[in-house]
């Protein structure tokens, strides 16, 4: 072997040996940063106040969440068929309200006093609720519903908002006497009133109820 050879050989080995230098030197600089990237996240973390979890199932989080029960469509159908039987559209008014003109009302056996006091703003208004844009059948459930809840929550004075009917036909609002249809067969209510003018006037009506009975 020639000494050119020898040292052409000699050349390669050093240029192998350097380029794998080379990249053991790169490896090593990654792993450094690498290392002080894990160093500053959990010095940013301890600063945070957080700790790390320890790897048990002590320490693991259990969601037992229950999924909701859904109610059929059945029930949802029998539910309205009932309101709509305790809350008839075809109750004749005269039977019921004191004032021929549907103003006011109140059960037998309730004070007559008590519609003018309610009128006159002697009870706070606890809740109300707006039937406009409500169909017939969404208005009569609201209704119900709505009795009903503020009932239990020992809610005494309560206000509809049902409209005065200037954009229906004939300019009569059809919610206005179906309302007072309604609550006329409604148990809890004792009496009512059309609101005062500062209070809705003929577009509402005032609702006093009777105390949830107790279970």
């Amino acid at each position: 072997m020639s000494s050119f050879q020898q040292l052409s050989d000699l050349k390669a080995v050093k240029k192998a040996f350097s380029e794998q230098a080379k990249r053991r030197a790169q490896e090593e600089e990654k792993a450094r940063e690498r290392e002080r990237e894990e160093n500053f996240f959990r010095h940013a973390m301890k600063d945070l106040g957080v700790t790390p979890l320890e790897k048990t199932d002590a320490n693991r989080v259990s969601h037992n969440i229950k999924k909701p029960v859904r109610i059929p469509m059945a029930k949802d159908v029998e539910r309205a068929e009932v309101l709509r039987a305790t809350m008839s559209d075809d109750a004749d008014p005269l039977l019921f309200l004191e004032s021929d003109d549907g103003r006011f009302f109140h059960r037998e056996g309730v004070s007559p006093d008590l519609p003018r006091k309610l009128y006159r703003g002697k009870f706070t208004v606890e809740a109300h609720i707006d039937l406009h844009g409500l169909t017939v059948d969404e208005a009569r459930d609201t209704v119900a519903a709505f009795l009903s809840e503020n009932q239990a929550r020992n809610h005494r004075c309560v206000r509809i908002v049902h409209g005065k009917g200037y954009g229906s036909v004939g300019g009569q609002s059809i919610l206005k006497e179906l309302v007072r249809r309604w609550l006329k067969q409604r148990r809890e209510v004792m009496c009512f009133v059309e609101a005062p003018p500062n209070d809705g006037g003929g577009g509402a009506v005032l609702v006093l109820l009777s105390q949830a009975p107790r279970r």
